[in-house]
């Protein structure tokens, strides 16, 4: 028995036996890749493995890089149990070292460390081609895309999404940052039926053409809120002043802003909706311009109105005035060989009182002015004749004498 424990070929056979598995134990250990190799040769083993996860040392905070590949083969040859335990334990890292080189692109060797110095070490590939560049970081704000909105309730729209945050950092090289030109939150809206929120929409980042950028965003993904809102129609709105200015002011505009307001609801209340009319702005005592909110009435069968509440700008003016005396009356289409006397007022003239600002009144004078009586229509006799005045659009103004007491004969 002993004679045969002492053989070569039983220590040989019970070696490979061991040998076969170990092996074994190897590809089946959930730590292995499968796509690992091992090979025997005599004492030592050959182990090549797939898919090492390739590192950049630089300085990260100036630089990036492109073209890296992610990952490498390595290969290493040794004793046996050296061997099984770098493939078993994967403790050791692939780089390449970009520290101290200029930008531009760059061929770099690809270095291990933490392999056994016992180990013999070949990577493939064994260098890599690569472009570094300065490190840039600029903020943008985030908008929202969406993806399957044709699945939406039939009829119903998105309406403006709240993204939080707004904005994001985009980081990367200056040639990839200063082609930014969209940043968007994905958010898929498949089937929805009701206000959408999504906590966690990935941001993309694209360039004018449409093509995704790659770059780091920070954050990666931001919250989401969309509503979902039913159909709806664009409808104007008319305003109207309500109460009296402070004395010695006209009011000169009122105007909703904006002009028109969504107003959303089933087909048949949009129908019996064509606009909000008569919206009553009170400018009670003002005495200059003023923007007013003003709240909108929920017409019936109309869900919201959006916005719910407008702005009314009110213009004003301070309004001054100016007395014309003795502006002659002139008497139109009297009959040819009649005479017209002026009972009241006698000395056929009045005074016109006018109303504007200022600036309007400053250099108006009576010659602006054609006071008259039309007298085509009378006969013979006492006659009230209503006194007809033209002028300048800008002015108001008010008669001393409505009328004249004239006698034909």
């Amino acid at each position: 028995m002993d004679k045969w424990l002492r053989s070569p070929w039983f220590i040989r056979a019970i070696s490979l036996i061991l040998a076969l598995l170990l092996y074994a134990s190897i590809n089946l250990d959930d730590g292995q890749t499968s796509s690992d190799s091992i090979f025997l040769e005599g004492n030592d083993k050959i182990a090549a493995m797939n898919n090492i996860p390739l590192q950049v040392k630089m300085n990260e905070e100036k630089y990036v890089v492109k073209e890296v590949p992610s990952s490498v083969t390595v290969t290493v040859e040794g004793p046996n149990s050296i061997v099984t335990r770098t493939v078993m334990q994967k403790t050791f890292e692939a780089y390449i070292d970009l520290e101290g080189l200029e930008l531009g692109s760059q061929t770099v060797p690809i270095q291990t460390q933490g392999i056994s110095n016992q180990l013999s070490v070949s990577i493939d590939p064994q260098e890599v081609t690569v472009v570094l560049e300065k490190r840039s970081s600029k903020e943008f704000q985030v908008g929202a895309d969406y993806i399957h909105r044709d699945t939406i309730k039939e009829g119903y729209q998105l309406g403006t999404p709240e993204v939080t945050p707004n904005q994001v950092d985009v980081i990367g090289s200056e040639t990839e940052v200063s082609k930014v030109s969209l940043v968007k939150a994905i958010v898929d809206v498949q089937n929805a039926e009701s206000d959408i929120t999504k906590k966690e929409s990935p941001v993309k980042v694209y360039d004018e053409q449409g093509n995704e950028l790659n770059v780091v965003v920070e954050p990666s993904t931001v919250k989401v809120t969309v509503p979902l809102l039913p159909p709806s129609k664009e409808v104007p709105i008319a305003l109207k002043a309500k109460g009296d200015l402070a004395k010695g002011y006209r009011l000169v505009s009122i105007e909703p802003l904006p002009e028109q307001v969504a107003v959303y609801g089933s087909q048949d209340a949009l129908k019996g909706v064509s606009a909000f009319a008569d919206i009553e702005v009170d400018i009670t005592d003002l005495k200059e311009d003023a923007t007013i909110e003003v709240d909108l009435p929920m017409p019936d069968g109309i869900e919201t109105v959006k916005p719910k509440t407008i702005e009314a700008k009110v213009n004003v003016e301070q309004i001054t005035e100016k007395t014309i005396s003795n502006v002659e009356i002139n008497v139109n289409n009297l009959g040819s060989g009649k005479n017209l006397t002026f009972i009241t007022p006698e000395q056929q003239v009045i005074d016109l009182t006018l109303i504007g600002t200022k600036q309007e009144l400053e250099n108006i004078t009576k010659e602006d002015f054609e006071v008259f009586i039309d007298v085509e229509q009378l006969v013979n006799g006492e006659a009230n004749v209503p006194v007809q005045v033209n002028g300048p659009e800008s002015i108001e103004w008010q008669t001393s004498n409505d009328e004249a007491l004239i006698r034909i004969e």
